[in-house]
């Protein structure tokens, strides 16, 4: 072949690699947000950690409903219940919406009980506080789909009520004498006593029972309407005590039609120890499974417990 053919060549191919170069920023401009979503980071090319926390959250990481566990250092009322529960975590939150979710989202917010009732908080303020640590957990199962998902979010949002604006000493008083008495009995007595003085236990403990709460009334809703088995009732339940007065795995089978109405009443039944759970039990639950950690701005990924304290530590 002559240089002019040679260069013709070039020049085809050229002009066939810009034309597939335009088709694609075509494409990629005229993007759905879930098309956005979908390219952005947290695909198996961007498997490269630790991480910069900004990185992350602009990413697809993070799914509706997972479970978040802080920490806050320098906070009494976070050391107190990380005292009476003897646990690397004080607090308990749940992922809400975020941009990969809902389209006029910027960002991806947590729902939790705070001092003035249900806040959306942006998870960008916990994961760039350099006092604060969080972990990720999530529930992965074939049924937990994206509507379950949101139902689960969605009891958080309708079981919170507002009223929780104490005076900030009011509250540390409360935490201190829930931790004592929690230390001294069973922290569903201790949740039970509350209840019967018309108080509420301190928020933080109400917020990771909210979790638990959450998982449980969508299953029992689902179970409910025929869509779910009763026994899988058991997947969601986080606490091993509560767990355990369910029937064991292979066991529901014996129970013939009174199956759906034991994992129905379940809740009213257990109401005090479920929301009695606190941010260690949904720490120490297999059913969970750890992906990550925020701490100092840097995002790491875990796959164990001890992981995450071989991080914070």
């Amino acid at each position: 072949m002559n240089k002019s053919g040679v260069w013709r060549t070039m020049l085809c191919a050229a002009v066939i690699a810009g034309a597939a170069c335009g088709s694609a920023l075509a494409v990629t401009s005229s993007s759905t947000p879930q098309q956005k979503a979908a390219q952005a980071p947290g695909k198996a090319l961007d498997d490269v950690w630790p991480k910069p926390v900004t990185e992350f959250l602009s990413g697809n990481y993070l799914e509706r409903a997972d479970v978040v566990l802080t920490r806050r250092a320098g906070d009494i009322a976070s050391s107190l219940i990380r005292w009476a529960t003897n646990s690397a975590f004080s607090h308990a939150a749940m992922v809400y919406t975020g941009a990969q979710f809902d389209q006029g989202i910027s960002g991806t917010f947590v729902i939790e009980a705070g001092t003035s009732g249900v806040d959306l908080t942006a998870l960008r303020d916990y994961a760039t506080n350099k006092s604060t640590f969080v972990a990720i957990k999530r529930f992965k199962r074939d049924w937990f789909n994206g509507a379950r998902q949101a139902r689960v979010r969605g009891v958080l949002l309708d079981k919170i009520k507002d009223s929780y604006d104490f005076w900030t000493i009011w509250r540390i008083t409360r935490n201190i004498w829930f931790g004592v008495q929690s230390k001294m009995r069973s922290r569903e007595k201790t949740v039970e006593a509350y209840h019967k003085r018309d108080w509420e236990p301190p928020n933080e403990y109400i917020c990771s029972g909210l979790v638990q709460i959450g998982f449980v009334q969508a299953v029992i809703e689902g179970i409910k309407r025929g869509e779910l088995s009763p026994e899988v009732l058991r997947d969601v339940v986080f606490s091993k005590s509560a767990a355990s007065r369910l029937p064991a795995p292979g066991d529901w089978k014996y129970l013939g039609a009174d199956a759906k109405d034991t994992a129905i009443n379940f809740q009213d039944i257990l109401n005090d120890e479920l929301y009695a759970i606190t941010p260690e039990d949904l720490a120490q639950t297999e059913k969970l499974e750890w992906l990550y950690l925020i701490k100092d701005g840097v995002v790491h990924k875990v796959a164990s417990y001890a992981d995450v304290l071989k991080l914070v530590r």
